[in-house]
């Protein structure tokens, strides 16, 4: 796989984007440093759909489909890679913290404020490599561009631009950023297609071995938008924790086949959190909104399933919770 450039196959969908950008809906701004900037606020659904896949550097497919709560039809999307540790954890997981701050002058004192802070995904982490993260993948690419997706409301400008182009060892001219809140259209969808990739997320944080790891498939729902980004944010993590429905495939050998599908049963869903149980905006307000306090099993799907090709075996486990999502999503 190190011959597949992530950032290269995440520019050719940017570039669709930038060629036909009143179909999708974006914003294109070039930067006096001559990066380039895609503000996808008022994103159409196919442009959501493609951040999803600029997100998962090119090497993952977002598809739309539908989900049913009780009499409520609620849109979603089937997301799939055969290229999971690349595309989820290299690429798209939100693992690169990205702040600008300035000084300024305050009572007096010389203070330092932040003027952009945004978590970022999408391919450009795997040319950065600031993350400890990257001790762990075996991965190098070697595009001659970086992309990279902020979930902010706020447009990076030449500094944030010029930080990523460095970090990434590329010029500033060849450097992307796709850009949108939680609470857009694009915001619900992009989130939703990271369902593959939380369900991996999980799995390394319980020290499943990843490397089993074939293929992977994910379907949840797309949250109605919400007034604010805080409950956007609420709704969107919903979507995954109860409505999240993973499958994996894993090549393992039979004598560690058992040991993997209890560690499955006992430690993955997020039902097995014990933060888990009310809407994830109730379960942030309890913690007074301290994002830390939250157990960090909370962050998984609501099911996993996992075929083991080696021995044909398969399990399932975890549950939906559509009564989570009627609450969270507010539907009458």
């Amino acid at each position: 796989m190190h011959h597949v450039k992530v950032n290269s196959l995440a520019r050719n969908i940017v570039n669709k984007i930038i060629e036909n950008k009143e179909y999708y809906g974006a914003e294109i701004k070039k930067l006096e440093n001559g990066a380039t900037v895609i503000g996808m606020k008022k994103g159409t659904w196919e442009g959501g759909r493609l951040v999803g896949e600029i997100c998962m550097g090119g090497l993952g497919t977002v598809d739309f489909t539908h989900f049913t709560i009780d009499n409520h039809y609620i849109p979603a999307v089937n997301v799939y890679t055969s290229y999971p540790i690349i595309s989820c954890m290299a690429s798209q997981l939100a693992g690169w913290s990205v702040k600008i701050k300035k000084k300024v002058e305050k009572d007096g004192e010389i203070k330092k404020k932040k003027v952009f802070d945004s978590l970022g995904s999408g391919p450009a982490r795997a040319k950065s490599k600031v993350e400890k993260l990257f001790e762990e993948i075996d991965y190098q690419d070697d595009s001659d561009c970086a992309v990279i997706v902020f979930e902010t409301s706020k447009a990076p400008n030449e500094e944030v631009m010029g930080l990523v182009a460095d970090k990434c060892g590329v010029d500033t001219s060849e450097t992307y950023a796709v850009y949108a809140p939680t609470a857009c259209l694009t915001g619900s969808i992009q989130v939703a297609a990271r369902i593959v990739e939380t369900g991996i997320h999980k799995l390394h944080e319980i020290k499943f071995p990843l490397e089993v790891l074939q293929d992977g498939f994910g379907t949840t729902t797309i949250a109605p938008i919400a007034k604010d980004d805080l409950g956007a944010m609420g709704r969107t993590n919903d979507s995954l924790i109860a409505g999240g429905m993973t499958y994996y495939t894993i090549k393992a050998d039979k004598e560690e086949e058992q040991e993997l599908f209890e560690l499955i049963r006992k430690d993955g869903p997020a039902n097995t959190s014990s933060s888990y149980g009310d809407p994830f905006l109730k379960t942030f307000k309890d913690v007074n909104y301290k994002f830390y306090d939250i157990d960090p099993g909370l962050f998984a799907p609501a099911t996993y399933t996992i075929n083991n090709l080696k021995t044909g075996h398969s399990i399932s486990a975890g549950l939906k919770n559509l009564d989570l999502l009627k609450e969270s999503y507010k539907l009458d």
